[in-house]
Order: structure tokens, then C-alpha cells, then sequence
């Protein structure tokens, strides 16, 4: 039975401390500080009042298996190499939509209410299931050759972040384009064509609010330029030549469409066929499932050894925002984080955490059903 003075764990949650005073079922427990209530049938005693440690002032450490068997491990354990956790984040799941690239470029004004003035991020969407290795290129209006913008690797069903334009810059991108191959390192799949699409992009629309809103892939309003739509690279808006010399040709005998109204014809019709228009609301990321992360501690190391309460729940904490960053502009994802029921401690840290940083993203308690009381499903928005 734990008593005044007593060191304790909590059973079912991270943390513990020394039990400060008792009142009935009720145990007062200082924890780094803060007296923490608890009942005491949720409390184990690792230490009972009147024992010290052999060294005093040192972190008392415990090993958890010998402490699940019941034996009580040596105070100063010997140093054990840790494994840094697992830098990994649970795989998205495939879909059937995937199995073909639809890659979109897309850029996100810094102000959209001062169009004229604001700066953009460059974005690529890469909406399959397919790692893409790419590169991304520029040319400006009054150059011959192509700059490299960006050179790396998409993973499937992600955005990305390539460069930021000012107005001052978009002289420099009067044509784009992206060159990229499609893989799966980790499993069997069928091989795509390179992808080498050109690009030559409409600046007068970086000076149109109009044309910046919520679209296929945003929420917020944003230019959305398809490169590739259902493995087909999408036809820029540039005359074909050769069809408008036919075209003239086929004229000669007296109609009197004039060489610029043909041209605006064949921009139109290129346009028309290398673009479908897609229902905002089949928007995939939206329709992803949730994305399962388990902060139990002995998910995230491979031992306890020197690991007190604080940084335990520093470990948890970061995983937590490595997540969230990972998954933070994919609008719509849901993200459950198994936590433990306990006394709450790591949930109470976890939407703190989320509450500071993400005060968009919705918070809620996961299914009951499927975790418990133990669960936060978070909504990024």
C-alpha cells in the first residue's frame, strides 16, 4: 500500500514522482514540480520512503523488463547504446486512382489580398503512388538555355516546396519545365514513361486575384498549373505550328479567319484536350485513410536506459511534430495519436502542443470503440 513519502510510477500513463500527501483514495504525487492527483490503486511504489539511492541526487533509472518481472533493476545501469528512433513515418496507402501520375504544379500567393505586390511558393504536387525523382526547370522570356529551379525527390501522394518568385522574378519563368521519373523502391510496379513536359506559363495571371482560389488540391487560393494528367503530359498553350500552317492552307481560298484569331483557335483546342477538369471534391488527399501513430515510449526507443520522465516526453513530443510537420499541407489528413487513457499527462501535453503550433488543425477523441479512451484524432486544415 503506498504511503506519504513513498517514490511511485503511475500505472497506466508516463510519469511518477513522491507521494506527498493522501486523502482517502486520492494520492498527492509531486511530479518535477507540479502535485499531480491520482488514485492509489493507479500508483506502483519503486521506492518506498525512508530509501535512498546510492548515489544521492541522481536520477533514480529503472529497467522496464526487470521492473515488469517484479525485480527491481540496479540504480546506475550500465550505459546502453540507444537506438535513435526510427526517422520513418507510417507509408500512405495506396490507391487505385494512384496507379496513374497526375502531377501538378501550383503556386500559393504570400497575400492573396495584394496580388500585385506579393511574393509565391512554388509548389509540385505529386498526386500517385509513385516516388518521383525530378527535376525542375526555368527559362526566362529573353533567355535560350534552361536553369535548374529544383533537383530531388517527391514521395507518392506529397507536396513539395520548390522555390519562392517575386514579381520582380516571374520574368525568369516564362517557361517551366519538369523532367522526372517514376519508381517504387520498396516493391514491384509497372513502368512509366519519363516524364518531360514543357510549360509556358500565362504571367498575367500573378496579376489577377480571380485567378488565384481554392482549387483541385488547395483550400486556400492558389494558381493550379496540371503537368501531367492521368499519365499524359497536358499540352501547353503554345501554337502548334504546323497545324496552323495547314490551317492556313486549308483558308486560302478566301475565308477570312486573320493569323491571330487561328492562333487564339488552336490554344483554345490544345488546351481542351490536355486538360480535364476534376471536381474539387474527389480532391484524393481528402479521402486518405488516417494515419496511425502509436507515442507509446517503448514504440519510439529501444531502451529506457538513461531516459528520465522529461525526456521521455520530449521524445513523444517530437514525434508528434515531425508528424504533423510531415503532414501539414496535406489539407484534409487525419491523423490519429495513440497516447495511453492514464491520468492524461501526454494527451494533456500532446494538445497543448498541437494547440500552439497547429491552431487550424481540428482536435478530437478517436473512436472509442477502436482505441479507448487512449487516442487523439487530429484533422489538418
Amino acid at each position: 500500500m503506498a504511503k506519504i513519502g513513498d517514490r511511485v510510477r503511475y500505472l497506466n500513463a508516463v510519469g511518477g514522482g513522491v507521494i506527498t500527501r493522501i486523502e482517502g483514495k486520492i494520492a498527492y504525487v509531486d511530479d518535477n514540480g507540479f502535485e499531480t492527483p491520482v488514485l492509489v490503486r493507479e500508483l506502483v511504489v519503486v521506492l518506498p520512503a525512508g530509501h535512498e539511492p546510492e548515489t544521492k541526487g541522481a536520477n533514480l533509472m529503472f529497467d522496464q523488463k526487470a521492473f515488469d518481472n517484479g525485480r527491481s533493476a540496479s540504480p546506475e545501469p550500465e550505459p546502453v547504446k540507444q537506438s535513435a528512433p526510427d526517422p520513418g513515418l507510417p507509408p500512405v496507402k495506396e490507391t487505385e486512382r494512384g496507379e496513374k501520375l497526375n502531377i501538378t504544379l501550383a503556386f500559393e500567393p504570400d497575400d492573396p489580398k495584394r496580388i500585385s505586390q506579393t511574393g509565391f511558393n512554388a509548389v509540385l504536387v505529386n498526386d500517385s503512388n509513385y516516388r518521383l525523382a525530378f527535376t525542375f526547370l526555368r527559362r526566362g522570356a529573353d533567355e535560350r538555355g534552361w536553369s535548374v529551379v529544383y533537383s530531388g525527390e517527391v514521395d507518392p501522394q506529397e507536396l513539395i516546396d520548390l522555390a519562392r518568385f517575386s514579381h520582380e522574378d516571374l520574368g525568369q519563368i516564362e517557361r517551366v519545365a519538369l523532367q522526372a521519373v517514376a519508381s517504387k523502391p520498396s516493391k514491384s510496379f509497372q513502368i512509366k514513361p519519363p516524364v518531360n513536359v514543357v510549360k509556358r506559363l500565362d504571367l498575367t495571371k500573378f496579376h489577377k486575384a480571380h485567378c488565384f482560389r481554392p482549387g483541385v488540391y488547395f483550400e486556400t487560393p492558389a494558381l493550379e498549373i496540371p503537368l501531367v494528367n492521368d499519365d499524359m503530359p497536358v499540352k501547353g498553350a503554345d501554337v502548334d505550328a504546323s497545324r496552323l500552317r495547314e490551317a492556313v492552307g486549308a483558308r486560302a481560298g478566301g475565308e477570312s479567319d486573320s493569323l491571330a484569331e487561328l492562333a487564339k483557335k488552336y490554344r483554345k483546342d490544345g488546351d481542351a484536350q490536355g486538360k480535364k477538369k476534376r471536381d474539387p471534391a474527389e480532391n484524393p488527399h481528402r479521402l486518405l485513410p488516417p494515419i496511425e501513430v502509436d507515442l507509446h515510449i517503448g514504440e519510439l526507443v529501444d531502451t529506457l536506459a538513461g531516459l528520465d520522465n522529461s525526456a521521455m516526453l520530449r521524445i513523444q513530443l517530437d514525434e508528434v511534430e515531425k508528424t504533423m510537420k510531415a503532414h501539414s499541407r496535406r489539407i484534409g489528413q487525419k491523423i490519429v495519436f495513440i497516447h495511453g487513457k492514464g491520468e492524461g499527462v501526454l494527451r494533456d501535453a500532446v494538445w497543448k502542443l498541437l494547440r500552439r503550433q497547429w491552431p487550424k488543425a481540428e482536435l478530437q477523441d478517436a473512436s472509442f470503440q477502436e482505441y479507448g479512451f487512449g487516442a487523439t484524432l487530429v484533422t489538418v486544415h
